[in-house]
């Protein structure tokens, strides 16, 4: 099972400008990702097609073995320890730098294009701090607006989709 990944990368590029020429510069991409507990799946992006394959492909630049703590550094603080990655890891590192500084509100493009479900498990992990338990005032006042704006922004798209009805 493949799955075009083309009108999220449209929409991601509308949102964040130069992602789409920072991305293209470093075409064709073709990685593993190993998800533990799951089937090695593989992404391919090039200047036509931009697909997530159900399948691992035979000759990846680079393999990204993705546990819980690495989804953890990857969302919340966008960083990746190096035993993560296998193969290319410059192209590695470049690829996720160019996802880092893109600016994306992931939880919205995931909802916009996934659905609730997806949409409201990236919150979940975005909203924790795993790792943190000292939180300061002024964190906690941050972290609550955030939220509040994200509740407001999902609830306008949802008045938005029913009045396209």
């Amino acid at each position: 099972m493949d799955i075009s990944l083309n009108t999220v990368l449209t929409e991601a590029y509308e949102i964040s400008s130069g992602l789409q020429e920072r991305l293209e510069s470093i075409y064709p991409i073709e990685c593993n990702l190993n998800f533990s507990g799951l089937p090695v799946m593989s992404l391919c992006l090039d200047h036509h097609e931009q697909r997530l394959k159900a399948s691992a492909s035979k000759n990846p630049q680079f393999t990204l073995i993705i546990d819980s703590n690495t989804t953890w550094n990857l969302l919340k603080e966008q960083t990746i320890p190096s035993d993560k990655i296998e193969g290319d890891s410059e192209l590695a590192l470049m690829f996720l730098i160019i996802l880092a500084e893109s600016n994306i509100d992931l939880e919205l493009l995931i909802y916009n294009n996934f659905g609730t479900v997806p949409g409201l498990i990236i919150r979940k992990i975005l909203s924790q701090d795993f790792l943190n338990d000292n939180q300061g005032a002024e964190n906690i006042r941050v972290r609550s607006l955030q939220t509040s704006l994200r509740n407001i922004s999902i609830r306008m798209d949802r008045m938005e989709q029913k009045q396209a009805l």
